[in-house]
């Protein structure tokens, strides 16, 4: 592939036309042309990838300015926020990050009413008194700053764990290892870790350190930023600044590891034989390799599978692997295998697949194999494999999405939560065929969620497959075409948008709205094969599935053009980003929160290479036009009429580059010809929407949804006049 790049400096295209916000205000365009696979391409707004230049920046403050202006005005905005604060005092507490060690000690964090960020607590036992063990504050009492807990793993007897703390959304942390009986906190603080997102802290069998994963860079905005992490062993006491490698690209050059790999490496109890590394990046699968526990600080590595097995999670049992797998059964199998001599072509079949389910977790316990299945992805139902049958256990209740795990195959507890729309989590032990109670959490005991109303349908796609979509409103509403309809979706890597309590879509729907969640393709309600229908060249599907749902939903009367907004963001950029450039007749208003918007310059981010897996690669002709196709940027017509956009981004945003944003937003502001108002909001001490204090999080869902509001015609939205 020959890639070729010049610039033609203009300040104008082909039009001057933008939104209703202030018209002398857009960032001039310089165009450069690249040649792909002799196809040429031009990006107006490249010279707007480099965030520090002045031009750039002093844009994107104006732009702060003006929507934070227009945004300010609307005088519900802060209604919303009270909502979320008085519904929040509802609950005495919330409880997040349970751990549980073999010995029965529970750590989590708490956050009180009053609170802004959770402090971490602990209990001998799940009926001990807890104990206050750390408070945020300690890490740094001299800053202004308020730093947020993303992380902790307690030791295998729980006498020290390890606690990851960030701050302004960076997610990349700094970790501390604490001494729960003294509270006393080691003097070193180890850097350069995210542990949150790879791979966590795996404590060595004899409590004597632990395995981590190093980056060698945390800069989010420089290209290396991703490239070349390493596992590696941290004895308690040694000198951080040490690194013992263990698995890793220059560690293990026969292995021949990519440099946008993450070289992961787990231990899966203290009593396994062997460390697990993995190397899984943004794919569903990845290739696995194995190490007897005893040569841990030698090179041998083995291969145990590769990425074309299919393998999404796995359980040791001794010198066995039991784990699920979507070869040859795309809406998943579970299958046991030997460890040192795997057959993964004719593996020993534990449950098989099931035609109308999809098989979305399991776990071993000492009483046996467990497992979760989903129907559409929004029905759960939690079974335990009696030798070739399987015998479901009944819950309380139907549940839209379950999450189980056990203490080890050596235990019987079995730990199951589960949640819903409408539903609050809630926790339960199974232990000798009984169901307990074992929730920390309060729930939400709110006659207003009764009065919601969620159905489940399926919609006809423009090939004829059969779309989910989860629909929630309040009893009563009239199907007249004038609700204000809030829809969002996502359809990416497989992952799946599970009925989750999410007080941001109750409270949309409390206002009077509905509030649909379109389950396209790409995510993995249906299965593998679900998420390889919207995956690379077949990304089409994501948003053609979504565009079938708006009109879905305007055919039968929930809404109209005018009372439909859209809502997505990361990878779901893609999904709405398309959605309104395709059809923007359909959709009043946009919200895209730190948005995939420019495709084609995916691998040009800190964490391109490792999205090649599930995009595709622009030296591939063939993933190159997918490429294009997916790119909303690139979409973008001149004097075309567009729909309302808040367009959101963080400047500390280690996933997905703020320019993405910033160009797309620069671009739809001169293309569009509508009096519409395209705004951009642009936040120096966030990130990607992850690991953001209380009232952060409640500003933006506030923000989100008055925007909204006030796009599709709501009258206690309207911005005040000045």
């Amino acid at each position: 592939m020959k890639i070729k790049s010049f610039f033609v400096t203009t300040f104008f295209l082909s039009c001057f036309f933008i939104s209703s916000q202030e018209r002398t205000n857009t960032l001039p365009p310089k165009i450069v042309v690249d040649e792909y696979h002799g196809q040429k391409i031009e990006d107006p707004y490249r010279y707007a990838e480099d965030l520090n230049s002045l031009i750039v920046n002093e844009w994107i403050t104006a732009q702060n300015k003006i929507s934070k202006n227009l945004l300010s005005r609307i005088g519900k905005k802060q209604y919303l926020i009270d909502k979320q604060i008085e519904l929040d005092k509802k609950k005495e507490f919330v409880i997040s990050k349970l751990k549980v060690t073999e010995n029965d000690k529970h750590f989590y964090l708490k956050r009180l009413p009053d609170e802004n960020v959770p402090k971490l607590y602990y209990r001998q036992a799940f009926s001990s008194p807890e104990k206050l063990l750390y408070d945020p504050k300690q890490f740094n009492p001299d800053s202004n700053t308020e730093y947020v807990i993303n992380y902790l793993q307690p030791n295998w007897n729980g006498s020290k764990i390890v606690v990851s703390l960030t701050k302004k959304g960076k997610e990349v942390s700094e970790m501390i290892i604490i001494d729960v009986v003294s509270k006393k906190t080691h003097p070193e603080v180890i850097k350069n870790v995210w542990p949150s997102n790879t791979g966590g802290v795996e404590w060595l069998p004899d409590n004597s350190g632990f395995i981590y994963v190093h980056y060698t860079s945390i800069d989010p905005r420089s290209i290396e930023f991703l490239k070349n992490t390493k596992s590696v062993i941290y004895k308690l006491g040694d000198n951080p600044k040490i690194l013992k490698e263990v698995f890793s690209k220059t560690h293990n050059p026969d292995l021949n590891l990519e440099e946008g790999d993450f070289p992961i490496t787990s231990l899966k109890s203290k009593n396994s034989k062997y460390l697990i590394g993995t190397t899984p990046g943004a794919g569903s699968y990845y290739n696995s390799y194995y190490l007897p526990i005893d040569e841990m600080e030698t090179k041998n590595w083995k291969l145990l599978f590769k990425k074309s097995d299919e393998i999404k999670s796995i359980i040791l049992k001794g010198d066995s692997l039991v784990y699920q797998t979507s070869k040859n059964a795309p809406n998943f199998r579970i299958c046991i295998t030997s460890i040192k001599d795997p057959d993964f072509d004719n593996p020993r079949v534990l449950v098989k697949e099931r035609v109308d389910e999809v098989i979305t977790d399991f776990d071993l316990t000492k009483d046996g194999l467990y497992f979760v299945t989903s129907k559409n992805g929004v029905k759960a139902s939690l079974f335990k494999r009696e030798n070739t049958s399987r015998n479901e256990i009944k819950l309380p209740q139907v549940y839209g999405d379950l999450d189980i795990s056990s203490k080890g195959i050596d235990h019987s507890e079995l730990w199951i939560t589960a949640s819903g729309w409408t539903t609050d989590s809630r926790r339960y032990e199974y232990f000798d065929g009984k169901l307990i109670d074992k929730d920390f959490n309060q729930t939400f005991d709110n006659k207003q969620f009764q009065e919601i109303v969620v159905e489940e349908i399926e919609v006809e796609a423009h090939d004829g497959k059969k779309i989910p979509l989860s629909i929630l409103y309040k009893k009563g509403i009239k199907k007249d075409g004038k609700n204000h309809t809030l829809m969002d979706g996502y359809g990416a890597y497989g992952i799946s948008m599970s009925p989750t309590f999410s007080l941001r879509r109750l409270l949309w729907v409390l206002e009077g709205g509905v509030f649909a969640i379109a389950h396209v393709r790409g995510g993995g309600e249906k299965g593998e094969a679900w998420h390889k229908g919207g995956y690379k060249s077949t990304k089409p599907n994501t948003w053609k599935d979504f565009i079938s749902c708006a009109e879905y939903l305007i055919s039968n009367r929930y809404t109209s053009p005018k009372k439909l907004a859209v809502w997505s963001g990361s990878a779901g950029g893609i999904l709405i980003g398309r959605a309104i450039t395709d059809r923007s007749d359909l959709f009043a208003a946009a919200i895209i929160e730190f948005g995939s918007l420019n495709m084609l310059r995916s691998e040009m981010r800190p964490n391109g290479v490792t999205n090649i897996k599930e995009f595709g690669a622009l030296k591939d002709p063939v993933e190159f036009e997918g490429l294009l196709e997916m790119d909303a940027y690139h979409h973008i017509k001149d004097n075309k009429k567009y729909p309302a956009t808040l367009i959101a981004a963080g400047l500390n945003d280690a996933r997905v580059p703020a320019w993405f944003s910033v160009k797309f937003a620069a671009r739809l502001q001169r293309a569009n010809i509508s009096s519409t108002d395209n705004l951009l909001l642009i936040d120096k001490d966030t990130g990607h929407g992850v690991d953001d204090t209380k009232l952060k999080g409640f500003n933006r869902f506030a923000t989100v949804l008055s925007f909204a509001f006030w796009q599709t015609g709501h009258p206690d939205y309207q911005p005040k006049q000045q």
